[in-house]
This record gives structure tokens, C-alpha cells and sequence, in this order.
């Protein structure tokens, strides 16, 4: 019974979906015009391209949040001081990573929300995950 019912409930969405997209979106040979898929046609004609983004950079700050201790360690190791820049690099990246986690969560909860204004980021990209700096193991000799 259930089967059937799964079965029913998916052949409607699939009806719905197809009935959903602009005559105009398709060319004569039936490939999608202006070389746009129906995901791009349908983020594009609702906006919703920002609020995903939104989404991801919430889901990437909740998970990467603990990466600031690492990250708080690297920025404030001293070779004359190691036991302290150490200890103060924990602290201050654990309290970065409480404030990312929260941005995330916030942002991951609020995606469908325009704010901040037009969807931007609160909190700059992790260094783990920007493609223009190269990642340096700590100087631990």
C-alpha cells in the first residue's frame, strides 16, 4: 500500500514539474534555450540562486566552524613564546569557531530570508576554503 502511494506521489511531482516550465524555455529540437537547463531557468526566474548560496556558506560555516582553532594557533604562533601564543591562538580560535557555528546556523535557518541585505555573507570565507592562498603546516619545530 505504501508503494503505490510513494508511486502515485512521485508521478504527480514529476507532472507538476513538467507542466511548470515556460513554453519559451525549450528550442525547436527540445534542448533548453539561451544554454540554460530548467534548475537554472527556475532559480533564475524565483532569484533563489542567493538564497542557496546563503544555505551552503550557512551549512560550510556550522561544520567548519572548529576549523578556527587551527587557523587562531597558525596566526599567533611565536617561536620565543610557544606555550603561549599556543594557548592564547586555542582561545581565540575557539572563540571564533563559537561565533562561526552560530553565524552558520543562523544563515542555514534564515537562507530563505534576503538578509543581510541582498543575501550577503556575514563572515568572511574560511581560509581552508579560498583557492587563492596556499595552506602552510604550522611551524612546529
Amino acid at each position: 500500500m505504501r508503494h503505490g502511494l510513494f508511486v502515485g506521489l512521485l508521478a504527480g511531482l514529476v507532472v507538476l514539474g513538467a507542466g511548470a516550465m515556460p513554453a519559451g524555455a525549450y528550442d525547436d529540437e527540445g534542448r533548453p534555450a539561451r544554454g540554460r537547463d530548467r534548475v537554472d531557468e527556475v532559480l533564475g526566474r524565483y532569484n533563489l540562486q542567493p538564497a542557496f548560496e546563503k544555505l551552503g556558506r550557512g551549512i560550510s560555516n556550522t561544520f567548519g566552524g572548529p576549523l578556527e582553532i587551527p587557523l587562531g594557533v597558525e596566526q599567533r604562533y611565536s617561536k620565543s613564546d610557544v606555550g603561549g601564543s599556543m594557548l592564547t591562538g586555542i582561545v581565540v580560535g575557539t572563540f571564533k569557531a563559537f561565533v562561526r557555528t552560530g553565524v552558520g546556523l543562523y544563515e542555514t535557518l534564515t537562507f530563505f530570508l534576503p538578509y543581510p541585505e541582498n543575501y550577503a555573507p556575514i563572515l568572511p570565507t574560511l581560509a581552508y576554503f579560498k583557492r587563492d592562498t596556499e595552506r602552510r603546516p604550522l611551524p612546529l619545530e
